[in-house]
């Protein structure tokens, strides 16, 4: 991914902030607008199986602690949709998974190859989080094969956060890790 590639911190959070205005306000107004909830949720669905970060994001956060009477509780559906939007590139769901994907950070940091990697990949104070996340998010997605219609598959669920679901999160991080190390010397 090249950094024309990247949707800025600002565009993704005001596309994010945007949607779910109109999101929250369609539930607490719903004879304002034209469509319910429900068909709204799914337009944005819609847009983040065809790719869309921002709506990919969007669905994360209404699954983290899902909509009464519309949308289950799902932490790997909030999860895996936060991992698909950093992984397309969303620097503001990159920035919400930095605490996740710290460790991470530090492996390649404390590299020893560490100037090698910013050398070769364009990497500075400026952009290494939104790389290196972006990079170790693509991975996740690759070893967790996660995509946006095995998501809408899942649609519907009920999965609440354990330390054991964390874990399978983190083990996907630790086998993307290596692989990443050798992208960026490659």
């Amino acid at each position: 991914m090249e950094k024309e590639d990247f949707i800025t911190k600002k565009d993704a959070f005001e596309g994010f902030t945007r949607l779910r205005r109109v999101l929250n306000d369609c539930l607490e107004n719903p004879r304002q607008y034209a469509k319910s909830f429900m068909d709204m949720i799914t337009d944005v669905g819609t847009l983040a199986m065809d790719g869309n970060a921002i709506a990919q994001d969007v669905m994360s956060y209404y699954y983290k602690d899902g909509v009464k009477k519309y949308i289950p509780e799902n932490y790997d559906l909030y999860m895996q949709w936060a991992i698909l939007a950093a992984a397309n590139g969303n620097e503001f769901t990159i920035e919400k998974l930095q605490f996740f994907l710290n460790y991470a950070f530090d492996e390649i940091v404390n590299s020893a190859k560490l100037p090698q990697i910013l050398a070769k990949n364009g990497i500075d104070e400026t952009n290494y989080i939104y790389v290196l996340g972006n990079l170790l998010c693509e991975g996740i997605v690759d070893e967790m094969q996660i995509t946006a219609k095995k998501l809408v598959e899942m649609q519907g669920q009920t999965s609440k956060y354990s330390p054991e679901k964390l874990r399978e999160y983190k083990r996907a991080l630790d086998k993307a890790l290596p692989k990443v190390l050798d992208f960026l010397l490659a």
